[in-house]
């Protein structure tokens, strides 16, 4: 990995009205992750944004109910293309676009918005040095390869629920959407803070892709009852015949059953083994690079809060969803704002918050 060139701010402001689009947007597909771009130092801040953007365009792609497995397939081709296949982008990226359903140019949805104005902010990409712009490719390019196949299983299983065979499949599933995103973040960490040097980006890398699994595993155990609301259940099928359940359908009739409880538990044990991994990966970022500690430690942080809130797990199959207060968020955000540069503070603060859900353990 080539760690010369750093992105100078003059560089960055070749177009200020499609920054502002990217900026404007962000907001609206995502209030949370808006919040912790904010807080980035420049030099990372348009890249992580930019980067961002480009996965939840390949995300609405995979995620959208109303669109086969086959144009799920060809649209992620063509969007991974764009970045693999410079030679010929722009001619991907015509073809990406025309690929999108008629109906998203009269949509109100932010996303779908999102993906037909790909070409506003591709030159935005363009325009970064190729150091900056790899890990970005290598990150698109897996993530649609892993989406394009959970696509063909999803609608293999449209008459049935679909489900995940086991942890090693949950696992395959979840470095896709969101270990990749790790690697990728760890990546231009490095090539973009002097303060990272090779030794220290080593240890980080083998430690990136929890930073990903953490969250997405978190975001899986709260979204357990939604997700079943649309016949999804990402408990490993294994993991719920090992319960007594003959399959996802059986698991959802007893509601609030110790065993479901027990099932959400194993899941959450699962998110919070990959934020401990997470932590360690953030407190290897050196303190005087304030900013990204934030960034990593806000979204680590809210996700062990809302491991709390499931409290004994049962929590997770009610109607109304897990949640934490807005609060909390304000809490989380101040006291690391003044103690986040300090690796005993993070790691008792974290050591704390595994001692609430370890109590919930029988």
């Amino acid at each position: 990995m080539i760690k010369s060139e750093f992105i100078s701010d003059a560089t960055l402001s070749n177009s200020k009205e499609q920054w502002q689009f990217a900026e404007d947007i962000l907001q609206k597909v995502s209030r949370t992750f808006a919040l912790n771009i904010q807080v980035l130092p420049t030099r990372l801040r348009k890249p992580v944004l930019l980067a961002y953007l480009l996965c939840r365009i390949a995300d609405t792609i995979e995620d959208d109910p109303d669109l086969s497995a086959d144009a799920k397939e060809y649209s992620l081709r063509l969007f991974s293309q764009i970045f693999t296949d410079a030679q010929n982008s722009t001619e991907h990226l015509n073809l990406f676009i025309e690929s999108i359903p008629e109906t998203w140019t009269y949509s109100e949805i932010p996303d779908q918005f999102l993906c037909l104005k790909l070409p506003w902010i591709m030159p935005l990409y363009n325009n970064f040095s190729q150091n900056i712009k790899d890990p970005i490719i290598q990150c698109i390019k897996e993530m649609t390869v892993g989406m394009a196949q959970f696509a063909r299983r999803q609608e293999d299983s449209a008459h049935d629920w679909l489900s995940i065979s086991s942890e090693a499949d949950l696992d395959n599933y979840c470095y896709h959407v969101a270990g990749v995103v790790g690697n990728m973040l760890c990546d231009l960490f490095f090539i973009q803070s002097p303060l990272i040097g090779r030794k220290r980006y080593e240890k980080m890398r083998k430690l990136a892709v929890s930073f990903g699994l953490g969250l997405q595993v978190t975001n899986i155990v709260k979204d357990i009852k939604e997700d079943s609301l649309r016949q999804v259940c990402f408990i490993p099928l294994d993991w719920i015949q090992e319960a007594g359940f003959s399959s996802p359908a059986d698991l959802f009739k007893n509601e609030n059953s110790e065993k479901q409880a027990q099932l959400a538990l194993r899941l959450a044990e699962k998110a919070q083994k990959h934020l401990s991994d997470a932590v360690k990966f953030t407190i290897l970022i050196p303190s005087l690079e304030h900013r990204i500690r934030l960034f990593c430690l806000w979204p680590l942080f809210m996700a062990t809060e809302t491991l709390v809130a499931l409290g004994d797990g049962k929590a997770v199959f009610a109607e109304k969803k897990v949640k934490i207060t807005r609060t909390q968020v304000k809490n989380i955000i101040r006291t690391t704002g003044l103690r986040a540069w300090c690796n005993r503070w993070v790691q008792r603060s974290f050591k704390n918050y595994e001692q609430q859900i370890n109590s919930f353990k029988k």
